[in-house]
């Protein structure tokens, strides 16, 4: 029979007081251990060790503890217990920081932005709010896609580029890479002793 699939969210739920006494109670009576003086003091040392845990990891530590992960079959110390509960929810948290530290890197800076959502189409005038509002936001859109504005004084010759044929354009390049060529060749031959 397979075990039910509880889902990630389930792995981080918190024990409860009532869970972490469970799993002690198994442990204390599965496993051999010495008989304590103060059995007050001890559930106090378990229940400091085992703050925080979740109630996952404490079932499932408990389980590998009795299935022999720790080494030797006496009842764990409290540090013990603990640290067999790190190491089984170590994946689970590795794991949560990954995905936290990959939702921070992909994040687009629109994500954080506040929409303008539709009003409700029982009130006339907020939905004519609305409609203004975002036929500006699709004019500044369709400003910035048409590019950024044309420094005349660096494209003097532009509307004329534009009239001409392919051949011209050709013949236009060419002579541009010859005097480029031309030019580079004199400024060597300038510098050569």
């Amino acid at each position: 029979m397979a075990k039910p699939n509880f889902g990630h969210d389930h792995v981080f739920l918190p024990a409860t007081p009532a869970d972490r006494v469970d799993a002690l109670r198994v442990l204390v009576n599965a496993l051999p251990g010495r008989q304590p003086v103060d059995m007050q003091l001890l559930l106090g040392a378990y229940e400091v060790a085992l703050e925080g845990v979740s109630r996952w990891g404490l079932a499932q530590a408990t389980r590998e503890i009795l299935q022999g992960s720790l080494g030797h079959a006496f009842l764990p110390s409290p540090p013990e217990l603990r640290r067999e509960v790190n190491r089984v929810m170590g994946p689970h948290e590795a794991a949560r920081r990954r995905a936290a530290e990959a939702e921070r890197l992909y994040r687009w800076p629109e994500d954080d932005q506040r929409r303008a959502l539709p009003a409700s189409a029982g009130d006339p005038e907020a939905v004519a709010k609305w409609r203004a509002r975002r036929a500006v936001e699709r004019a500044e859109a369709a400003a910035k896609a048409a590019g950024a504005p044309v420094d005349r004084a660096l494209f003097a010759d532009r509307e004329a580029r534009h009239r001409r044929t392919s051949d011209e354009a050709v013949d236009d390049f060419v002579s541009r890479q010859h005097r480029r060529h031309f030019h580079s060749s004199e400024t060597d031959q300038e510098s050569d002793p």
